[in-house]
């Protein structure tokens, strides 16, 4: 009997939205350290239409032409075999590993607000010290299954949409109505982004911001009328998605200064600055705080098996022991979660080389970044692939029937990846001692998550050998 298609268009916009939207990446963009200033309004768009739209395509088109379990595995491996099949799968989860250990201290950070503590959020050992223990309190918990975590994962889906709307409202109310604060951005003579060191790290981060649509396209069999639904949700979220970091950007451009604007704080300040000048006290703050806090921690519960999965459950058999494989009653690989738990813990240590908070905070960013979308690369080098060997392979759903658009398209998005992992690199630090620091973070980190990967892959060819045998 054919499985009945359940996701409807708005269900599919709000799965699009929930898994790319994150608040964070409004001040991370603005900020005049590692950011664009208000620049990041236009950029936001560019970025949209270079990446997300085509991401977003090219990934439903492979999910319903090879409708397999392991996403970007499955597609890498059909296009260019096992073994760049097994990087991708390596490169995303060590990507989100880095993803984490950023996301939790940012976590940490909003909580000082929650307790009336802001000036905690300097203190870079106290960040970490709460950071590593939160996420092996997370990772055990994601050990028991999604469905007992469920309180955690809904709590979360409202976490950042409703604190930026909050944010626009005040920003828009405080200077434009009632006219409390001035408008400190010249939109005139600033909205043209600055082309230096900062903001060639800040391309990346963007571009990372808008990464993860392949998540979303394992729908697409299960999706009621794909060939019209997909397109229509897809430009609706990503209209809803650039709105939400284009007016967001607006609104705390409009209210704080790019230079007084951080990564890790820049919203709740956006939002203590636009409340006091409406008679709004600190626990509206703190109230927000709290929001995002409880996203963070239900966004790592739901992803933090996802990539685990991925990776120990879809590469090739013997790529890993059957020991690291075995799954608990809950069907999650327990011992692959706590060595992941290891792993982000190693990761949050050796960012105490950093100076500040805000370092550690802006290197973890900048690490995802660069590792996590190298798999995107490799994404868009696979559909150019089989776009272009198999031009009559049935495809359900086909972002153009007209095979050389459709790799014209998808050579761009490539060009624009591999241009934000490049720039990633870019060193944006203020002296030189930091910067050194920050490259060999950076530099030596992302080449040894992929050396690791290549080891990984040949010390396992015994085990691979033997386990096509039996």
């Amino acid at each position: 009997m054919e499985e009945k298609a359940t996701i409807k268009f708005w269900d599919l916009v709000f799965i699009n939205v929930t898994a790319q939207y994150g608040i964070r990446w409004i001040a991370k963009s603005t900020a005049a350290s590692f950011g664009f200033g208000v620049g990041a309004i236009p950029m936001w768009v560019l970025c949209v239409v270079v990446f997300f739209i085509p991401e977003s395509l090219i990934c439903a088109e492979l999910a319903s032409t090879y409708p397999t379990d392991g996403g970007l595995y499955a597609w890498v491996r059909e296009a260019f075999g096992e073994k760049t099949g097994f990087l991708a799968a390596w490169l995303n989860w060590t990507g989100k590993a880095f993803w984490y250990a950023g996301f939790l201290t940012f976590f940490v950070i909003n909580m000082t607000y929650v307790f009336g503590h802001k000036e905690l959020s300097e203190n870079k050992w106290l960040v970490l010290s709460v950071s590593v223990v939160m996420f092996w309190i997370l990772s055990f918990i994601s050990t028991k299954g999604l469905a007992r975590a469920k309180m955690f994962t809904t709590a979360s889906a409202m976490g950042s949409t409703i604190p930026t709307v909050v944010m626009i409202a005040l920003a828009a109310s405080s200077v434009l109505l009632l006219k409390t604060l001035p408008c400190v951005a010249d939109y005139r003579t600033e909205l043209w982004p600055n082309i230096d060191m900062d903001a060639m790290v800040a391309y990346s981060t963007l571009m990372f911001a808008l990464s993860g649509t392949e998540v979303c396209a394992n729908f697409v069999t299960s999706i009621d009328r794909p060939q019209k639904t997909i397109p229509r949700a897809i430009f609706t979220a990503a209209a809803i998605i650039a709105g939400f970091y284009i007016f967001g950007s607006i609104g705390i451009t409009m209210v704080m200064p790019t230079e007084e604007i951080t990564g890790t704080t820049g919203i709740l300040d956006a939002i203590a600055r636009a409340g006091a000048s409406l008679g709004i006290g600190m626990w509206f703050v703190r109230l927000m705080a709290v929001g995002i806090a409880v996203s963070v921690a239900g966004s790592v519960v739901l992803y933090v098996a996802s990539p685990v999965k991925m990776l120990f459950g879809s590469v090739s058999r013997g790529v890993f022991s059957d020991k690291i494989m075995e799954c608990n009653a809950e069907g999650m690989p327990t011992r692959a979660v706590y060595g992941q738990a290891i792993f982000v813990t190693v990761i949050l240590l050796g960012t105490s080389l950093l100076p500040a908070v805000e370092y550690i905070y802006n290197i973890l960013v900048n690490i995802t970044a660069l590792t996590g979308m190298i798999p995107y690369v490799l994404l868009f080098a696979a559909y150019i692939k089989l776009r272009s060997d198999r031009p009559d392979e049935v495809r359900p759903y086909a972002m153009c029937r007209n095979t050389q658009s459709a790799v014209v398209i998808a050579t761009i998005a490539l060009i624009a990846c591999a241009l934000s992992v490049v720039l990633s690199a870019a060193p944006a630090m203020k002296t030189q001692a930091d910067n050194l620091a920050y490259e060999a973070e950076l530099i030596g980190g992302g080449m040894l998550v992929v050396l690791l990967g290549l080891f990984i892959w040949r010390v396992s060819q015994p085990r691979r050998l033997q386990a096509r045998q039996e």
